[in-house]
């Protein structure tokens, strides 16, 4: 994937999820979705949708009775996306300047200190592995 942030606000979040879950899906589907996870009112819903249509998140095809939602993003794509921009934004590109802070505020479980570290060793086999290719 290309270097450009995607920026989803947290609202369009929410309706990419529910189409990650789910697709296609009509507007009143994700009209009627949104009101029971959000309270939104239904034009709320169809804002964003126009809005994130403009933005090439989404896309529509025209169903036997309706318009029929679909994503244009893959989950991964925007996760790598969001975590990148997250990153350079508030750590200045640090991903070991991130962990000390998370793990000097006692936010990283045991678990996931463990996890973190069998994340680095595998990354250092594969890096390797590359290198003696």
């Amino acid at each position: 994937m290309e270097d450009k942030t995607i920026g989803l606000s947290n609202s369009e979040w929410r309706i990419m999820e529910n189409l990650w879950e789910q697709f296609p899906k009509t507007a009143t589907q994700l009209i009627r979705a949104m009101e029971t996870e959000t309270g939104w009112a239904k034009s709320t819903t169809k804002t964003l949708l126009k809005r994130m249509e403009q933005k090439g998140c989404i896309a529509y095809r025209e169903g036997t009775k309706a318009r029929e939602y679909y994503p244009l993003l893959k989950r991964e794509e925007v996760v790598e996306s969001e975590t990148s921009s997250f990153l350079n934004r508030i750590y200045n590109g640090s991903l070991g300047l991130m962990v000390n802070t998370l793990v000097k505020k006692q936010d990283i479980l045991d678990e996931e200190m463990e996890e973190l570290y069998r994340i680095i060793q595998e990354a250092r086999a594969e890096k390797k592995e590359k290198a003696d290719a």
